[in-house]
């Protein structure tokens, strides 16, 4: 396998790593806040204090997954640039 596959499936693999990893927080948070029917004062407790718990849980996977699509993208322009340069030296190789 050459370098700019193996770099390619890098980058796809943090793609999906940070939708994975947003998704999965959201889904926390909205399985979470789902209403009790008829509920204690306690759990109510319970329920706020586990919706907060969700909330930053999803502020600091969505921070973490945005950063992982950044680097993922400055990934691939990197290599993506550093394969069109390596195309158009070949390319202009006349000696062989």
């Amino acid at each position: 396998m050459s370098r700019s596959r193996l770099a390619l499936n890098a980058v796809a693999i943090l793609f999906v790593a940070s939708c994975a990893l947003s998704s999965l927080a959201f889904l926390d948070l909205a399985q979470t806040s789902m209403p009790y029917q008829d509920p204690t004062p306690e759990m109510l407790e319970k329920q706020a204090a586990d919706i907060a718990a969700a909330e930053r849980l999803f502020t600091v996977s969505t921070a973490i997954a945005g950063a992982l699509a950044l680097i993922g993208l400055a990934a691939f322009f990197h290599f993506r640039k550093h394969r069109q340069t390596r195309t158009t030296d070949h390319g202009q190789c006349g000696d062989h």
